[in-house]
C-alpha cells in the first residue's frame, strides 16, 4: 500500500452486508482499490480472473466495467466500449428487478461507462443518449425509494456520483461550459457523503476543471493543489498525476508541476498503468 490508511472498501460502517450481496464483490472491491492506487497490472489481473471465474453475472458485470475504466484511463476509449457493453449485457435482464440493487448498480455502471467511452471517441450523440437513459433510471429509482433499497453508497450513491461526473465531463467536452455547473454541484453534494477518499478527490478535480473552463484559474489551481496533497496522503497516484498535470497548465509553477507529472506518469507506467491526458 502507498499509505497507512485502510482501503476504501474495508470500512465496515458502510460496506453493505446482506444476503443479496453477490459472491466475489470483495475481490472486485480489492481490485478497484488496486486501480485507485495505480497498480494497474495487478488490478487488471484480478479483474480478468474474477470475470472468468465468477458464476454471478452481477459480479462479472462489475469486473468488466471496472476493467473498462482502467482501459479508458490509458486512452483506450474504443477498446473500453467492448467491456462496458459486456457489463451491460450481463445484467440487462436482472436490472429490471427493482429489488436487486446490485444488478441495477452494475447496469448503471455499464451505461455510464459507455457514455464516457463515447466522449473519448467523439461520439457525443451516443454519450448524450446514454446519460439521459441512465438519468431516467436513477430518477425513477429515487422516486420509488420507499419500495426499493436506494441508499447504500456502493449500489446507489456511487453510481449517482459517477453519472454526475460524466454529465459534467460531457458538458465540458461538448463546449457547453455553463451546462457543466449543475452536474458539478450535484456531484459535490453526492461526494459530501462519500466514504471513499478517491471519490471525493476525483469530484474536486472535476470541479477544478469546471472552474478553469469558466476562467477562474486561481480557484482551479487551488483546488488542484489541495487534491495533489490529498492524493499524497491517501496514495492515489492516478489522481495525483491528474492533479499535477492540471497544475502544469494553470498552477503558479508550471515547470515544477510538469516534473511532478512526469514522475507520477513514470511510476504509474512501472505499475502497469500507462496514462494519457485524454479524459
Amino acid at each position: 500500500m502507498d499509505s497507512t490508511s485502510s482501503p476504501w472498501w474495508s470500512n465496515a460502517s458502510w460496506w453493505p452486508q446482506s444476503s443479496s450481496t453477490p459472491d466475489g464483490v470483495d475481490t472486485w472491491a480489492a481490485a478497484v482499490d488496486l486501480g485507485a492506487r495505480g497498480h494497474g497490472a495487478a488490478a487488471r489481473a484480478a479483474l480478468d480472473a474474477l470475470a472468468r471465474e465468477t458464476t454471478d453475472p452481477r459480479t462479472a458485470s462489475l469486473a468488466h466495467s471496472t476493467r473498462a475504466s482502467l482501459i479508458r484511463q490509458a486512452g483506450g476509449h474504443g477498446e473500453a466500449r467492448i467491456d462496458d457493453g459486456q457489463a451491460c449485457r450481463l445484467v440487462a435482464g436482472a436490472a429490471r428487478d427493482e429489488r436487486d440493487e446490485w444488478a441495477f448498480a452494475a447496469w448503471i455502471d455499464g451505461l455510464v461507462g459507455l457514455a464516457a467511452d463515447g466522449l473519448g471517441v467523439g461520439d457525443f450523440g451516443a454519450s448524450r443518449a446514454l446519460l439521459a437513459r441512465a438519468g431516467r433510471l436513477l430518477a425513477d429509482r429515487e422516486g420509488r425509494a420507499g419500495e426499493v433499497r436506494a441508499g447504500e453508497w456502493i449500489t446507489d450513491g456511487r453510481v449517482r456520483l459517477r453519472h454526475a461526473w460524466v454529465q459534467t465531463e460531457f458538458a465540458l467536452f461538448s463546449g457547453d461550459t455553463p451546462g457543466a455547473v449543475e452536474p458539478r454541484e450535484r456531484a459535490l453534494r453526492l461526494a459530501a457523503d462519500a466514504p471513499s477518499p478517491r471519490h471525493v478527490v476525483k469530484t474536486d478535480l472535476i470541479a477544478a476543471a469546471v472552474a478553469a473552463a469558466n476562467g477562474d484559474l486561481r480557484t482551479a489551481a487551488s483546488i488542484a493543489s489541495d487534491c495533489e496533497n490529498a492524493c499524497t496522503t491517501w496514495g492515489l497516484l492516478p489522481l495525483q498525476w491528474a492533479a499535477v498535470t492540471m497544475l502544469s497548465g494553470i498552477g503558479p509553477d508550471p515547470a515544477a508541476a510538469a516534473r511532478r507529472a512526469a514522475d507520477s506518469a513514470n511510476r504509474l507506467a512501472a505499475r502497469g498503468m500507462p496514462v494519457t491526458p485524454a479524459a
